[in-house]
């Protein structure tokens, strides 16, 4: 019989469980009964505790810290506009996990209109984002590889625009940001901050 557990006890475990049955059963078909039986634990844990409200919460938290660990492996020993241009490739609806990541996102985003529960979570999981993304921007200009009149914030907002709007695309119209077309929009954002004006 399925065990009642403590979530951050067994945080990792769960999360690992509700990426395995949206990517074996897909996110439509994913429920609380699934992933509390992947994981060996009570149902009723998810109507209890109060650090989950569900799947979608934990789909996306899970989804979000696959996106941070690549990107902490591969930026290693990279700053500025070099690590910039990795953070948003991880970012990016480019293969099939990355495609699953945008689906999690996008349909999180739709739960969220219904649920005030979830915009709380939305916005911190963004925060990290967007620190991330300013912080490579600073690393840039630091290094001047970035135009010296750029506005930090209003660059940051532009790379996140940037994510979420190919990421709706590649969920609801795939065939018109192919990889390589997404590659295509990164690099042009990339040059375009990195553009001496003209005097």
């Amino acid at each position: 019989m399925p065990k009642i557990v403590d979530w951050e006890v067994r945080k990792d475990s769960i999360l690992e469980a509700t990426w395995r049955v949206i990517a074996r059963d897909g996110l439509a078909n994913t429920t609380v009964r699934a992933i509390a039986r992947e994981a060996d634990c009570s149902q009723g844990f998810f109507r209890t505790t109060s650090t989950t409200t569900g799947y979608p919460r934990l789909g996306l938290l899970l989804s979000h810290r696959r996106v941070r660990e690549r990107t902490e492996r591969k930026v290693k020993d990279l700053r500025g506009i070099s690590a910039l241009r990795i953070a948003m490739q991880e970012a990016l609806p480019l293969d099939t996990e990355r495609e699953l990541e945008a689906r999690i996102e996008v349909s999180f985003w739709g739960r969220m209109l219904g649920d005030a529960r979830l915009v709380d979570l939305g916005r911190s999981e963004v925060d990290l984002l967007r620190d991330r993304l300013r912080g490579h921007l600073v690393e840039a200009l630091d290094a001047k590889e970035l135009r010296p009149d750029l506005d930090l914030e209003l660059a940051t907002q532009e790379l996140l625009i940037l994510i979420d709007g190919i990421s709706v695309e590649r969920v609801h119209f795939p065939k018109f940001v192919s990889p390589s077309r997404q590659l295509e929009l990164l690099e042009r954002r990339l040059s375009a901050i990195q553009e001496v004006p003209v005097p």
